[in-house]
């Protein structure tokens, strides 16, 4: 007659032996992980769709204005923001664009702001707030303008892998092609 021990110890001998419903468990442990992969990389995929779309909406935008040879106006910026919107395809988070003139200022040695405007929720940029841009700014002969588009949306991910929403700025420039610079309506 055999002891509990050695019955015991028989049994978990064949358990161990036993792999009958181990895919089961594998595909149980694997199987979330792998949705949460494939997920995560089309969440990712899609960060730099968007973000490739909304580069380019705004270098649309600055295109169209540096092509303008009339005075530029409040109705012209709203119109500009919505063509923004339509190109970077995403009217479900807030948006907002700048359009700025800048010029250089060769006594002073300096850029100078000619006029700022912006729509949903950005603010005109200031003198002070140039400088903080200085260093994305090219070289500028003297007398020549630069027009300065920029952009802000967020991206909200369909899914939360771990992301979390990614403000998306843009600062694109532009130099007038028809005309010396766009001029602002009052």
């Amino acid at each position: 007659m055999m002891s509990h021990g050695k019955i015991i110890l028989t049994h978990l001998r064949e358990f161990l032996k036993d792999n009958k419903g181990s895919v089961a468990v594998e595909a149980a442990i694997i199987l979330p992980m792998l949705f949460w992969v494939y997920a995560a990389m089309f969440i990712f995929f899609d960060v730099f769709r968007t973000r490739s779309t909304v580069e380019k909406a705004a270098y649309t935008v600055s295109d169209m204005l540096s092509r303008e040879t009339n005075a530029i106006n409040t109705a012209y910026l709203l119109n500009a923001h919505k063509l923004f919107d339509v190109l970077a395809g995403d009217s479900s988070t807030p948006s907002g664009l700048r359009v700025s003139l800048v010029s250089w200022d060769d006594i002073n040695e300096e850029y100078d702001l000619e006029w700022s405007q912006a729509t949903g929720g950005m603010v005109p940029l200031d003198q002070a707030g140039l400088a903080l841009y200085e260093s994305n700014i090219p070289v500028m002969a003297i007398g020549e303008t630069l027009i300065i588009v920029q952009t802000e949306n967020t991206y909200e991910p369909v899914l939360n892998v771990g992301l979390g929403n990614i403000d998306m700025k843009t600062f694109i420039f532009t130099r007038p092609r028809f005309a010396s610079q766009i001029v602002w309506e009052s």
